[in-house]
């Protein structure tokens, strides 16, 4: 009964996954043309129709969703590293020129990049951190830790994360595995979500000043 059950579970989750996939990709793809640009607020709302649509996936996330993590100091060490490891390793990648994508090297270096304006960066600082964190941080991490081992689950989510950010690829892989490390110390998604929106904050516009 209980493997009957471990296997619905398990399905559910997958089938969760490969909606979210497909219907994220679509929407990412037809954003200009179908949603006028409001393609991650569609999606957002997708993801949360998904969510409680499926219980194993509600009941897999709901215990993520706390904020006790922050009575610990411990926690805010954490979201520092998740900064500042990117960050420095962005800077490194504009000042030897790899590791990101050259065009996007050149027009930083000639001053030529324009920080988000209004609604694409409450697009960046809120509604992305949320569906990320909760599905590869919350969703595929946690599932996955339940059948593999932490540096496994970490390292499968944090590669698919990834993929999802082909111009910053390398970066993105270091980022996923800090955020998974976050999540997973502090049992909890809130810490890596928060971590995830000031990063989005700082290439989205601070990247500016900073």
């Amino acid at each position: 009964m209980r493997i009957s059950i471990r296997k619905n579970s398990a399905l559910s989750i997958f089938l969760y996954t490969a909606l979210l996939l497909l219907t994220g990709y679509g929407v990412s793809y037809y954003n200009s043309e179908l949603f006028h640009g409001f393609g991650k607020l569609i999606w957002l709302i997708i993801f949360i129709f998904l969510t409680l649509c499926f219980s194993p996936v509600r009941k897999l996330i709901v215990p993520l969703l706390n904020f006790k993590p922050f009575k610990n100091p411990v926690t805010y060490l954490y979201m520092l590293g998740g900064v500042l490891i990117p960050y420095l390793i962005l800077k490194l990648s504009i000042h030897y020129e790899v590791l990101i994508d050259r065009r996007l090297i050149i027009l930083s270096k000639n001053g030529l990049l324009d920080g988000l304006q209004h609604y694409p960066l409450i697009e960046a600082v809120i509604f992305a951190p949320i569906w990320e964190e909760l599905l590869f941080r919350g969703v595929l991490l946690f599932a996955l830790l339940k059948v593999v081992k932490p540096i496994w689950a970490v390292l499968i989510t944090s590669v698919i994360f990834s993929l999802f950010h082909p111009a910053y690829l390398f970066i993105i892989l270091v980022a996923g595995i800090v955020l998974a490390s976050i999540a997973i110390r502090t049992k909890s998604v809130i810490p890596s979500m928060v971590t995830h929106s000031i990063w989005n904050l700082y290439t989205g516009k601070l990247f500016l000043f900073l």
